[in-house]
């Protein structure tokens, strides 16, 4: 498999032709054999706060090889009437088989079963007494959007296709519908006109106890159901009723999008015929969805050529749709999903494969012609790329079915149908792109494994012992690195190296007293002749440290596209806007910073050299002097706060 990409002009306008310089790339096959497949997401990594990582149970499902590690993809089939695949990316062509009853949850398998449209995934192992008790979290399962910010895989099903209701179910790591569900109603299935919404706060905003006891019985706020299937599911984020309780769209049948409160249960957020389907079973509705600097929904729009962006808004209990624009472009050929080109991985409150980092892009997998196109948020073709098999067989039109982007905005994966006839699908995996080609491959550099000599030798460096006989310079706050990253990790408890304030707290006002007839309560440094070392005086009953970085995952950040970091550089809703710091490299390179004190440094080599030079006195060509001045008057330094 080939990948042809074709990049635009920096200046086009939407209907603008495209370069025709392609690129080339080849493609892998992952997994083969795949039973009527419709759509995928990589699992990624589960916040802090959430389900995921507060229950131990739920932790191990995580880990690695484990069916859902991280790094592993869920894909949907209509195997067995319906199944979730757990599998491995790295996987290599991989034949997934016929009977998927039969797969274990082997850790390190390269396919495992999530569920699968059988009685043993019912709602009813949770939730007997649900209205939808006797639906199964899987039954023609077409569409996955994770909540990787506070909750669980959500998973949108058309059991009878266009001929009857649709299900979205909210399920735990052991693939059944989540127990303890806040829905009596529903449980973790919201079925048709089954479970719409029941109770609305009387309280808006005021508080955990409000928004939670403080309510009434009453009906829909605003008229939805899921009819005729579900095609396509994504996370929202919380409710705007205060309570934190996730809410999810979902696109129907009926071209409408309804909104799914997990406690509450079902509400409209746009009218039936809002979004163009096939007038046949549409597969999937890609979504994907915007939270800053504005909320909108993005959804694709097959039947028209073009992908419809819903304008989202909220009055304080649900959100409300606050109008419809539509991206146009000649290079929109039935398009039936949609990828952020950077997901959102970092905000605790938005995270998950369906929802836009940043500033991203859209990846947009176009069946009528089986390419790919990078689109931007207001409808410019930024790339397109076309897809051939390696004996020189194109992918066409009616081929490609669904697309998903990789945590770190390297990979993509899409599914194919097999070529052949077989009725079949695969999984296949090739680089992200974008105006500039394809992205340089970092993920392949930091899989590739090491030389051993090379990872020996800088253990070593990393736990030598140096002395002025062997270049220890005559400033240094430590004489080996693993005296402050102590097996990589952050700060040390020794604090005479990281101590910042030394001092007296009064127990009745809480203020800070200086001791030792001082007048300032920030730790004093000075250089004494045996061994550098200051003590703790006896009465300090305050001392608080400086805090060390770990080390352990700076290698995959100099390994980070550059698109990845740009695409965080906006306003997140939350008050803090990064910026991308531009700098010089020690070659005189233009480049973006990385590391060390507001990414001033651009490479983990760099940084490595400044370290030496800053902390063990020990320059190099990289770092030929310490940042810091080397003049001494021979007055004592204090530390700064």
């Amino acid at each position: 498999m080939l990948l042809i990409v074709a990049p635009a002009s920096p200046a086009q306008e939407v209907n603008a032709p495209l370069s025709p310089a392609p690129i080339t790339l080849a493609a892998r096959v992952v997994a083969t054999g795949l039973v009527g497949a419709h759509g995928l997401t990589q699992v990624g990594r589960f916040h802090v706060g959430g389900p995921f990582v507060a229950n131990p149970e739920f932790l191990l499902s995580t880990q690695p090889g484990h069916v859902l590690d991280p790094e592993r993809l869920l894909v949907t089939t209509d195997a067995h009437g319906g199944a979730v695949l757990s599998i491995d990316p790295s996987a290599q062509g991989v034949r997934v088989p016929t009977d998927v009853t039969a797969l274990k949850r082997q850790a390190g398998d390269p396919v495992q079963l999530y569920n699968v449209d059988t009685t043993a995934f019912a709602n009813a192992v949770h939730n007997a007494g649900a209205q939808t008790a006797a639906d199964a979290a899987v039954s023609s399962p077409r569409y996955l959007s994770i909540n990787n910010a506070f909750g669980r895989p959500w998973i949108a099903n058309a059991p009878r296709g266009l001929q009857g209701d649709g299900t979205v179910t909210v399920t735990d790591p052991d693939g059944a519908p989540l127990a303890n569900a806040p829905s009596a109603v529903a449980g973790g299935v919201f079925a048709g006109d089954r479970t719409p919404r029941t109770s609305v706060p009387t309280t808006i905003h005021a508080g955990w106890f409000a928004t939670h006891f403080e309510r009434r019985a009453g009906g829909q706020l605003t008229p939805g159901t899921l009819a005729r299937g579900t095609y396509g599911t994504a996370l929202l984020g919380a409710s705007p009723d205060g309570t934190g309780f996730a809410v999810f769209a979902a696109v129907t049948g009926t071209g409408a999008v309804a909104q799914l409160h997990v406690q509450d249960g079902v509400d409209g957020l746009a009218p039936a015929g809002t979004i163009a389907l096939d007038p046949g079973d549409p597969g999937v509705v890609g979504m994907a969805f915007q939270w800053a600097p504005r909320r909108a929904l993005f959804v694709a729009e097959a039947a028209r050529d073009q992908v419809a962006v819903l304008r989202l808004k909220d009055d304080g209990r649900q959100f409300v749709l606050d109008g419809v624009e539509r991206l146009r472009s000649p290079w929109l050929k039935h398009p039936v999903d949609l990828a952020p080109a950077v997901p959102e991985v970092a905000n605790p409150r938005f995270a998950s494969h369906t929802s836009l980092a940043g500033d991203s892009d859209l990846y947009v997998a176009n069946q009528g012609d089986g390419s790919l196109l990078r689109l931007s948020r207001d409808g410019r073709a930024i790339a397109l790329a076309r897809l051939v098999r390696a004996d020189g067989q194109g992918v066409g039109a009616g081929q490609l079915k669904a697309i998903a982007v990789s945590s770190d905005a390297q990979r993509i994966w899409v599914i194919v149908r097999s070529p052949g006839g077989s009725g079949l699908d695969e999984l296949l995996e090739v680089h992200a792109f974008d105006s500039q080609g394809v992205f340089r491959s970092r993920e392949d550099a930091a899989l590739a494994a090491r030389p051993v000599a090379n990872t020996e030798s800088g253990a070593r460096l990393f736990a030598k012992v140096f002395s002025a006989e062997t270049g220890l310079g005559p400033r240094f706050n430590a004489t080996s690195c693993e005296s402050c990253h102590a097996g990589g990790r952050g700060a040390t408890t020794r604090d005479e190296f990281f101590a910042r304030r030394v001092a007296r707290m009064n127990p009745r006002t809480g203020r800070l007293i200086p001791i030792d007839g001082r007048d300032s309560i920030v730790a004093p440094r000075r250089s004494l002749a045996e061994a550098g070392l200051l003590p703790t005086p006896r009465d300090a009953n305050v001392v608080s440290l400086r805090m060390p970085l770990a080390l352990a995952a700076a290698p995959r950040i100099d390994e980070t596209d550059d698109a990845a970091i740009e695409a965080q550089a906006v306003a997140k809703g939350d008050g803090i806007h990064g910026r991308v710091n531009r700098i010089m490299d020690a070659a005189g390179g233009a480049r973006i910073g990385r590391f060390g004190w507001k990414a001033d440094v651009a490479t983990l080599d760099e940084m490595v050299a400044v370290a030496f030079a800053d902390e063990l006195g020990m320059p190099s060509a990289l770092a030929p002097r310490a940042h810091a001045a080397s003049h001494d008057d021979g007055t004592p330094a204090r530390a700064v706060a």
